[in-house]
């Protein structure tokens, strides 16, 4: 009983934590169209969501049976033995999950919970076996494998056929409507929303309110379901004129209600079935304990599962009122989450830059196969263009056309595509949804609405020769890390269930102090990351003010920045050659590395804001442009001094000779005092003072020249070996060009300033 115990209480507090991961990966399912077109304020959208999330979560009492994924058989376990496999499961999710959050990868919690199950199901299925030493049970009587096998199918299905059917009704959405509709369509754009809302609603009724059974008892639902189709139609009608009055009266952007609509219906969906992915385990288990002990039953090992199926986790919430309160702590829960989380914005990120209309910083690196796909895609692009009549190409041409005025931004944020393919997005993945629950398919919404996320970001365009490469290669990366989930789902608890069958309480809790431990390390992993990005301003994207008073207020301290990373890469780069300290050495490494991936992404984003400036500034502009020439060779050359110092000592070759170290000490002392007066120019502006650090440059290449001939004086006399002299020298050589550079950067600076101010 001391395992019995100890498990229930554990998968009581996993229940939490599990809420919380899950929530942080799932919401971009229902965020990421109102977030990527900006349809309101962020906490205008999350509050929508929070009202979803409550209602879905208050209809979600009678989907918290685990029997219902169908995946497993309850009734052939003993109670201790279906114990081992939920806390197996619970552990290997939470693990599983937050290391997708801390990526900042989407996947599906249904599909990672599914083939938990199935990996600890079939781990007893073994064990019952070896310990029977006999036939023993069958894992069929156990594992439902055609259901296994309907499951993945629904995942290729989900895939291919949403981001068809997204590319297929973005197209012809564009085509009609263009990227100029701003106060244009409005009869039509009426239509078309009171047809969005009742396809919304349809899924509402489908996924939200369909086969939970929670309000069979009252004779006002049979009513609406058998009304349904003229409840439908009469929504249409209504919400169709409803938006004629709007859009005439008050210009209203009808699509952006649209948005904010979806996005409440698919938080509700979520939460209505869903939730059962995060708590559904925890209150089976917690069910079932009471149950055993209402029994009286002395042994749990001996203790038959059949009542599960029972449906004991069925509650009504509306008479079981302790159940009312957990759903809608589970709703607070998941709200507080939204706000606050910060691996659920890194997630919603990576879907919506992967959609975002316009080029700028890529986050995935493009692979072998991205390219051949975008190169045959290209071709055959070619191939159907040159099929095609010219007026009806010239046509396409001129549905695509942006309007220079077309806004951009909005006080919250860059709007990254806009409310028609926000809109288009949310219905498309709802009918999807309610079509394969109508017709009893297992899609993953997961799967369907980053499919047609991605569909129509192809269709709209956004996919261009600047980023297609990059954007095929995250979507390819996020598909392998779907098949990535069940694989290291069904191994995960595989293992898990093995080594708790075998270690009892002392292995729960050990394995639960490791996945302590790992959410720890994660949680300081991404906080890493996120400071990093914070302080290197990786959301570069905000390219709405492409002028010369951009480049002056966010170049300048784009370049105090880029300068004080380069100072700390330059410190630690020397003084952990001199120590010999290999982290030092290693972090080092790693700055310089994420320094010159950020230097060239700024360079980038400012070009594109040069390009955008008036002819009266371009003369200012050039200066602004050679700094950042300059400012891209000098961490180029603090990558030439890091990767070879930290390869050095990493390969655990012998360090310098004390007169090595003792030279390569002062001229780091230099070097850092010269860094810090460069940046408080920087800083301060004080350009007047660029005359006396061009002398302190003077004396340092010239101190330079001193170390080199005492190494010249080394190497005659034998002293000091050849790998590491080979080395001092480069670093003298590198640190050469840095200080050539940065006075170059800094003049060029001085120079924009100076005529930015002159011509205002």
């Amino acid at each position: 009983m001391t395992f019995i115990w100890i498990a229930v209480i554990l998968l009581g507090l996993l229940a939490v934590v599990d809420l919380v991961i899950g929530v942080s990966n799932d919401a971009v399912n229902f965020l990421n169209a109102a977030i990527g077109s900006r349809a309101a304020r962020r906490k205008l959208v999350y509050w929508v969501a929070a009202l979803g999330l409550l209602i879905g979560s208050l209809l979600s009492a009678n989907m918290m049976e685990v029997a219902r994924k169908g995946v497993i058989y309850p009734s052939s376990f003993a109670f201790t033995e279906l114990i081992i496999v939920f806390v197996a499961v619970m552990l290997v999710d939470i693990m599983l999950i937050d290391g997708f959050n801390t990526l900042g990868f989407p996947t599906s919690t249904t599909i990672a919970v599914v083939f938990e199950l199935l990996g600890g199901a079939m781990a007893l299925s073994i064990l019952k076996n070896r310990e029977a030493r006999m036939d023993g049970i069958e894992v069929e009587q156990l594992i439902n494998t055609d259901r296994a096998f309907v499951i993945l199918a629904g995942i290729l299905l989900s895939i291919f056929l949403a981001f068809i059917v997204g590319i297929l009704v973005q197209f012809f959405t564009r085509i009609i409507f263009s990227f100029n509709y701003h106060k244009k369509f409005k009869y039509l754009f009426s239509l078309v929303g009171g047809l969005a809302i009742a396809t919304i609603l349809f899924m509402i009724f489908k996924k939200g309110l369909g086969n939970h059974g929670l309000f069979d008892s009252y004779p006002w639902y049979e009513t609406v379901l058998n009304y349904q189709a003229e409840i439908l139609f009469g929504v249409f009608a209504l919400s169709t004129f409803l938006f004629l009055f709007l859009s005439l009266s008050f210009n209203v952007d009808i699509p952006r209600i649209v948005v904010l609509f979806g996005t409440f219906a698919l938080a509700m969906s979520f939460a209505a079935n869903d939730l059962v992915n995060f708590i559904g385990i925890p209150l089976s288990a917690i069910e079932s304990f009471k149950v055993f002990v209402a029994s009286g039953h002395s042994s749990p090992a001996d203790f038959p599962m059949a009542f599960i199926n029972d449906d004991v986790v069925r509650k009504d919430i509306f008479n079981d009122y302790t159940y009312t309160v957990i759903f809608a702590l589970s709703a607070l829960i998941m709200t507080i989450t939204l706000f606050k989380s910060k691996k659920l914005r890194g997630v919603t990120e990576t879907e919506v830059y992967l959609g975002r209309q316009s080029a700028g910083y890529e986050r995935f690196e493009p692979s072998h196969l991205s390219r051949v796909i975008v190169r045959n895609f290209l071709h055959l692009h070619g191939i159907v263009l040159g099929l095609m009549p010219k007026k009806v190409v010239s046509f396409f041409d001129s549905r695509y056309k942006k309007t220079e005025t077309a806004e951009t931004r909005t006080e919250d944020g860059v709007i990254y595509f806009d409310t028609v393919r926000a809109s288009v997005n949310l219905v498309v993945a709802s009918i999807l949804i309610s079509l394969g629950t109508y017709m009893q398919f297992p899609l993953s919404t997961t799967f369907v609405v980053f499919m047609v996320a991605m569909g129509t970001s192809l269709a709209d365009q956004a996919w261009g020769r600047e980023s297609a490469v990059y954007r095929v290669s995250g979507v390819l990366s996020i598909l392998g890390g779907w098949f990535f989930t069940a694989c290291l789902a069904f191994i995960g608890a595989f293992i898990f269930t093995y080594l708790i069958w075998y270690g009892e309480w002392i292995a729960t809790i050990i394995l639960a102090v490791i996945s302590g431990a790992t959410i720890y390390l994660t949680h300081k992993y991404h906080r890493s990351k996120q400071n990093e990005k914070q302080l290197l301003k990786e959301d570069f994207q905000d390219e709405e003010d492409n002028n010369l008073d951009h480049l002056m207020e966010s170049g300048g301290e784009q370049i105090r920045l880029h300068l004080q990373e380069a100072s700390k890469v330059f410190y630690l780069s020397v003084q952990g050659f001199i120590e010999e300290d290999i982290r030092q050495l290693h972090e080092a490494y790693n700055k310089a590395q994420l320094l010159d991936k950020y230097t060239r992404s700024s360079k980038s984003k400012f070009f594109y804001a040069y390009a955008k400036v008036t002819e009266e500034g371009i003369d200012s502009g050039q200066y602004f442009v050679q700094a950042f020439d300059y400012l891209t060779e000098l961490v180029g050359c603090l990558s030439n001094i890091a990767q070879p110092l930290y390869q050095h000592i990493e390969n655990q070759h012998k360090g310098m000779t004390d007169s090595q170290r003792k030279d390569l000490q002062e001229l780091l002392d230099e070097v850092s005092g010269y860094f810090n007066h460069i940046i408080h120019i920087e800083k301060e502006q004080k350009f007047e003072l660029v005359n006396e650090m061009v002398s302190k440059q003077n004396f340092l290449l010239s101190f330079q020249d001193t170390l080199r001939r005492n190494q010249i004086k080394r190497i005659q006399k034998g002293e000091g070996r050849t790998r590491v002299s080979i080395l001092f020298m480069d670093v003298l050589a590198e640190t050469k060009n840095v200080l050539l550079y940065s006075i170059n950067l800094i003049k060029a600076h001085r120079d924009f300033v100076s005529s930015y101010r002159s011509n205002n």
